[in-house]
């Protein structure tokens, strides 16, 4: 078995990983304000936005031969005299925010494996932080061989609710009526439910640059989160007799308390995923800018994440998850111009014509939308 190659299917639960633990379960909340017809419209727009920038993202990684984020922006973008520091500059940014992002999965977890299991909090951050770090050791292949039994596991989970929201009592659905800040609102999170970056260039090395099997694991892999996203949010009003905000928490009042259990198991899974894709991207771009060894970049992408859960740092971890949020917009503003001078530079896309300066102007206006949608009141 090739430690490097993986199946388009684990590449695609790879980047289905990274987004199903930020803000699927929010969803449902955002669908009844927004009413049902109206954000299925708009959760398609944003499964196309999101599809088109991240094959962006692909081609920048196909086109920097493997390159991680930062090295294509800092080949195709960062120019000048200033190109060594903003380059540096971005690294410290990431690093410390995706450090932070993987703390708050931590404490997170604590807090549900808590309820449901008789444990202290300091032996559930151990636990997840080892079943969670000790995969991405292993490498590539095996964290895109976990994703793809956890994601499917997640997946059985949702069935189970789904199947039990059929013999609950059914409340009526919202299908239209939405506010303009609603829908704003709802598209924001949806893009951002949607959004993995970093994992982009894993699943571009994982199937050795191949453009097909890049494109077929990138729309899988935002794909399975838009299926989720649809699933739960139907299931979640269905059943909820009052939709919170935390879907879960309405979802399994309505079906009963053991779907509290099972929905503590898919949030633990969901945020196991996420870790395992992140700290992967971490890994990966630490040893790209540092030049050191896998292993000693493993610890580094993961080790400071439980020292950061362990300390008094709620606010500030809190903070850091929004400057990610800031951050990831940020990010997708500037791949453009830098795919837009890769284009120009190297023959071919991997978007072909889809990949012309409209479209471009097109997805640079998604994700300022997507940055108003994430500070609206609802």
């Amino acid at each position: 078995m090739d430690k490097k190659r993986l199946t388009v299917w684990e590449s695609a639960c790879i980047i289905t990983g990274y987004g199903v633990g930020g803000g699927v379960m929010s969803m449902p909340y955002l669908t009844e304000k927004t009413g049902f017809l109206v954000s299925l419209a708009i959760l398609g727009v944003a499964l196309l936005a999101s599809y088109v920038l991240h094959l962006m993202i692909a081609d920048l990684a196909v086109k920097s031969e493997g390159g991680q984020i930062i090295s294509c922006l800092s080949r195709f973008l960062f120019r000048g005299k200033g190109k060594m520091a903003l380059t540096i500059l971005f690294f410290v940014l990431m690093a410390l925010i995706l450090c932070t992002n993987l703390a708050a999965y931590i404490s997170g977890a604590e807090e549900i494996m808590v309820e449901l299991l008789p444990i202290p909090g300091l032996m559930a951050k151990l636990l997840f932080y080892l079943a969670a770090a000790a995969v991405v050791l292993f490498g590539l292949k095996a964290v895109g061989v976990s994703e793809k039994i956890a994601i499917a596991a997640i997946f059985v989970l949702i069935g189970i609710l789904a199947v039990a929201s059929l013999f609950a009592d059914h409340h009526e659905i919202v299908l239209a009526g939405a506010s303009g800040k609603a829908a704003l609102a709802y598209f924001g999170m949806a893009m951002f439910a949607m959004s993995a970056f970093f994992s982009i260039p894993q699943a571009v090395e994982g199937l050795g640059g191949d453009g097909e099997k890049v494109k077929k694991a990138v729309f899988l892999g935002l794909f399975n989160n838009f299926v989720l996203i649809v699933v739960i949010s139907v299931c979640a009003l269905l059943a909820s007799a009052e939709v919170t905000e935390v879907a879960m928490v309405g979802w399994s009042a309505g079906i009963g308390e053991w779907a509290q259990i099972v929905g503590g198991v898919f949030t633990i899974l969901a945020m196991l995923t996420t870790y395992w894709s992140i700290s992967l991207a971490l890994g990966a771009i630490v040893q790209e800018q540092t030049k050191l060894g896998a292993r000693p970049c493993w610890i580094l992408a993961t080790l400071p994440s439980l020292v950061l859960s362990l300390l008094p740092l709620g606010g500030f971890m809190e903070f850091m998850r929004l400057a990610g949020g800031l951050i990831a917009i940020v990010v997708a503003v500037m791949v453009v111009p830098a795919y837009r001078n890769a284009r120009n530079e190297v023959d071919g896309s991997l978007l072909g014509r889809y990949g012309a300066t409209w479209v471009q102007s097109l997805i640079i206006l998604a994700y300022i939308l997507m940055g108003i949608g994430s500070v609206v009141s609802v």
